[in-house]
């Protein structure tokens, strides 16, 4: 789906969301819910961009936690983030060495894996959070030029 789609129509649609907050009771239908923050601006080694941390919390019910197979819900969902991260093109082999990266988040000139924690939030709720360290933000660039 991702591929298919760009940012905007992932908004108009519902499954993106830039304000964080969840309402209580409109999404009772949904699983899972993933919450995409920046963090941690820093200066880097070039003075036009800042690196930031890069969180992605995969927020699941604790009734909707295991899938078919054994399979964990908020896990799989990481693996799925991770996997587009990391997804390799021809368009970058040449630029990255035959690995991926920067392939879905425009913006950085590279980034960095950090971790995945889990956090218990209450009886109901627990998330993992994927974190990436990003580094050089070419957004600043035209900040910079104008």
């Amino acid at each position: 789906m991702v591929d298919n789609k760009s940012l905007g129509q992932l908004i108009d649609e519902g499954y993106v969301r830039l304000n964080p907050k969840i309402a209580r009771g409109t999404f009772d239908n949904i699983r899972s819910y993933i919450l995409v923050s920046f963090d941690n601006f820093s200066p880097s080694k070039n003075p036009e961009f800042r690196d930031c941390t890069i969180n992605f919390d995969v927020i699941c019910y604790m009734d909707e936690w295991c899938l078919e197979d054994y399979q964990v819900r908020p896990l799989k969902i990481c693996g799925y983030i991770d996997g587009i991260l990391n997804s390799c093109t021809n368009k970058n082999k040449a630029n990255f060495g035959s690995v991926g990266n920067n392939i879905k988040m425009s913006g950085f000139g590279e980034y960095q894996f950090l971790g995945c924690q889990l956090s218990v939030l209450n009886e109901d709720i627990s998330m993992y959070t994927l974190s990436y360290r990003g580094i050089h933000f070419t957004e600043d660039l035209g900040k910079i030029n104008a």
